[in-house]
């Protein structure tokens, strides 16, 4: 899944990283590849790393990370049309 349209970005992240397997890093970045956040699955939490407008890490329960990945897209990704995803071990 490289590239995908900020438009339903936070429906595909959520469900993609709800079924994100420990030990895996899923990394979305804006085209530029500047701004960028991270998330990775540590049992029933997810950690989430935010690079760019804000240098943040932290933790979410399974119910918030469709609002967190909103929230996110919203500050670090304000123009953008797509966005880039990988997904590493």
């Amino acid at each position: 899944m490289p590239w995908i349209p900020i438009k339903s970005a936070d429906k595909l992240l959520s469900s993609q990283i709800l079924k994100l397997p420990e030990g895996k890093v899923l990394r979305v970045e804006s085209f530029k590849g500047d701004r960028w956040f991270e998330v990775k699955r540590n049992g029933e939490e997810f950690e989430f790393s935010e690079h760019g407008y804000r240098n943040v890490v932290f933790k979410v329960k399974k119910e918030e990370v469709k609002e967190t990945v909103k929230r996110i897209i919203e500050v670090e990704f304000p123009r953008s049309h797509q966005l880039r995803v990988s997904l590493s071990s």
